[in-house]
């Protein structure tokens, strides 16, 4: 006997999961910045439906009791070029980063625009004082977060070069009333087969112009 009471128990097993979540987390971003260290490819080749992929992110989190954020999928949906995992990981340090630095209540939304495929993730905290291109630095600690918590500076760094190395684009701004919004777009899939075929019709209605 531990002489500890069931409560007690209770939280440190809760703690113990936490830590080793947010430990499983980091190394996940020290791999990805390792390979971007040594020039490595990522294969970023499959059709992903980006509201099914945020969902299991926010399930997750649910799950775990961490992040209590609403996924809200707006419009259409159009299949996106990337990779789960990737993907995964993206959303999940977005969302993290707005249960850690931001406030209540935090969106997950999910679209399409003529880019392709939008994943928006908004909270409604202080916002950040920096440029917005330089939190995706390595290593970059905004100031006005350095008082919110602590962390490596990597996580918005993965998150650009994982999201560019799929050909897409990732953002932050400070929204109108308090709170930012991180966000990124991955290009539509197009099938290379259909796209070979789309552009020898295109040739060859421009050799009988």
């Amino acid at each position: 006997n531990d002489g500890l009471s069931e409560a007690v128990r209770s939280e440190l097993f809760q703690d113990t999961a936490t830590e080793a979540e947010r430990l499983v987390h980091l190394v996940d971003d020290l791999v990805v910045l390792s390979r971007v260290e040594r020039g490595k490819e990522f294969i970023v080749d499959e059709p992903l439906m980006l509201h099914h992929v945020a969902r299991t992110v926010v399930d997750a989190e649910t799950r775990r009791g961490g992040v209590a954020a609403e996924l809200r999928v707006v419009g259409r949906h159009v299949p996106v070029r990337g990779e789960q995992l990737y993907v995964e990981q993206v959303i999940s340090n977005l969302v993290r980063n707005a249960g850690k630095y931001g406030a209540p209540p935090i969106e997950v939304v999910v679209s399409s625009s003529s880019d392709g495929g939008t994943v928006r993730v908004l909270d409604r905290g202080r916002g950040f004082s920096a440029e917005a291109s330089a939190l995706f630095d390595l290593y970059f600690r905004d100031p006005t977060t350095l008082a919110r918590g602590s962390g490596a500076g990597i996580g918005l760094f993965v998150c650009r070069q994982l999201v560019e190395m799929m050909g897409g684009r990732i953002w932050a701004a400070n929204r109108p009333g308090g709170g930012a919004e991180f966000g990124f777009v991955l290009p539509e899939f197009v099938d290379d087969e259909v796209r070979r075929t789309e552009d020898d019709g295109a040739a060859d209605r421009e050799s009988l112009a």
